[in-house]
């Protein structure tokens, strides 16, 4: 009897420490990243076809204001407050998961001009779009963070 409580007891403590050491590590990296967003993983990450797709994604949806080499200076940029990200040139991917970054793209960052693209992009375009963007230079300890999440 008391095997059978311990083995309970354990599989409970399993459970919990599955669900909550991914959002534990986001709130490390001081990402708020809502349930249905949180420990994602991306399915599309490292696929040559979904980076090629999220490229020309980023072109047509996001160059605009972040800029076609992905600098935060597009067009559209002049003016805003806050300014778009620069995901080529600084450390914006790297301090970011999947997850959050599926988050934002989703649902776009109150406070800014940052769109949602919920209803204008499938979740495979949001994806490839950040599979696209794990590409671009200094993206790399991003992918690591995201590589330790959970689905």
């Amino acid at each position: 009897m008391k095997i059978r409580v311990a083995g309970a007891a354990l599989l409970v403590a399993l459970v919990a420490a599955w669900l909550v050491v991914p959002r534990l590590a986001a709130l490390r990296r001081g990402e708020d990243v809502p349930p249905p967003y949180a420990g994602k993983s991306n399915p599309r990450a490292g696929d040559p076809a979904a980076i090629e797709v999220g490229a020309a994604l980023f072109q047509e949806n996001c160059a605009t204001c972040h800029g076609a080499q992905a600098d935060g200076r597009g067009p559209a940029a002049v003016g805003l407050s806050p300014s778009p990200a620069n995901f080529s040139g600084s450390d914006v991917l790297a301090r970011h998961s999947d997850a959050y970054l599926f988050f934002r793209v989703s649902e776009g960052k109150p406070g800014t001009a940052m769109p949602s693209f919920h209803g204008s992009l499938a979740d495979d375009e949001r994806w490839a779009v950040i599979a696209y963007l794990r590409t671009l230079p200094d993206a790399d300890h991003g992918r690591a963070l995201s590589s330790n999440a959970q689905h």
